[in-house]
């Protein structure tokens, strides 16, 4: 345990049950207080506050700051707090990394343009575009744009699959072609596999199909976990860098029936619902790099900046 008591910011609205868990390993073991940014008394518990935020800001000296927002507009008020206010104060993922997983549109159009060599559906990014696909023969699947909208059950997040013309005219009748976004379908997948990432850690489990409606022991989810091709998480590693900056975060893929792996989805700090060691793991890893930070007083070697990929 370190002696001297490090602190931490955060500025959360989504997971808050495991993130608790990191809040009291990381007190117990490093000595790390973890401080709200957020008000969670009076009448403006659970809402933003810039005053607030400057004044805990002055309280505490904050080596790092965790962002792990549900999708809300009023967003942007925290991502100006922050860079007006603590510019000089590292994020677990960069405000650019955060702000991209918010839209479908900006996830997958981000892949397109820096990262070709991850295997990703492929993405319309208008109504016309998508509907001229699918009348050319191409099954769409239509979601909504908004990643972790409040108050949306995720069986909702789809609104459907358009096999044809007629199809897609009716699933997007009377809505906002903004708030959308287009995918080519690749057709019924029985398993999605989903990858969790801190660091250079990574694991793979199979999600869906096995454990949707069946509460498994940490026992059983270690069971459940599948090889990652070696290729495939070096890929994915240097994804969390094109994203600006993005130390933890998850991936859904599915495998195609030639074998392929396709990313489906990206979510920046994902739960670890079913990662019983992500707690330990994600404390290990902000205690080590602070430790590391002091140690070089912010002039950090290119060797550990490559290592991590905080900002």
């Amino acid at each position: 345990m370190s002696l001297k008591k490090i602190y931490i910011g955060s500025v959360c609205s989504r997971d808050l049950e495991i993130f608790k868990k990191i809040i009291k390993f990381a007190k117990v073991n490093y000595n790390i207080k973890i401080v709200n940014l957020i008000p969670h008394k009076g009448t403006k518990k659970g809402v933003f506050n810039v005053k607030y935020f400057r004044k805990k800001l002055k309280k505490y000296p904050i080596s790092l700051i965790i962002v792990k927002l549900l999708s809300e507009d009023s967003n942007q008020i925290i991502y100006d707090a922050l860079k007006t206010y603590a510019p000089k104060i590292p994020l677990l993922n960069s405000l650019e990394a955060v702000h991209t997983c918010e839209s479908r549109k900006a996830t997958f159009k981000l892949i397109e343009e820096k990262y070709k060599k991850i295997p990703i559906p492929k993405s319309y990014f208008s109504l016309k575009e998508a509907y001229l696909a699918c009348s050319n023969g191409t099954k769409i699947i239509i979601k909504h744009d908004v990643h972790n909208a409040p108050n949306m059950p995720k069986e909702d997040r789809i609104i459907g699959i358009a096999r044809n013309r007629n199809d897609f005219i009716k699933l997007v009748k009377d809505l906002d072609e903004n708030e959308l976004f287009f995918q080519e379908y690749l057709g019924k997948i029985e398993i999605v596999y989903k990858i969790y990432v801190i660091d250079r850690w990574a694991v793979s489990i199979t999600a869906h199909s096995r454990i949707k409606h069946k509460k498994l022991t940490p026992y059983e989810l270690v069971h459940i976990r599948v090889p990652i091709d070696k290729e495939l998480k070096r890929r994915i590693l240097r994804l969390g860098k094109k994203f600006g900056g993005m130390s933890v975060f998850g991936i859904d893929y599915i495998i195609n029936e030639n074998g392929v792996p396709y990313i489906i989805d990206i979510n920046d700090f994902p739960s670890f619902r079913n990662i019983p060691e992500a707690i330990s793991l994600i404390s290990d890893y902000v205690y080590e790099f602070l430790m590391a930070r002091q140690k070089f007083v912010g002039r950090i070697p290119m060797s550990l900046k490559t290592r991590t990929y905080m900002t």
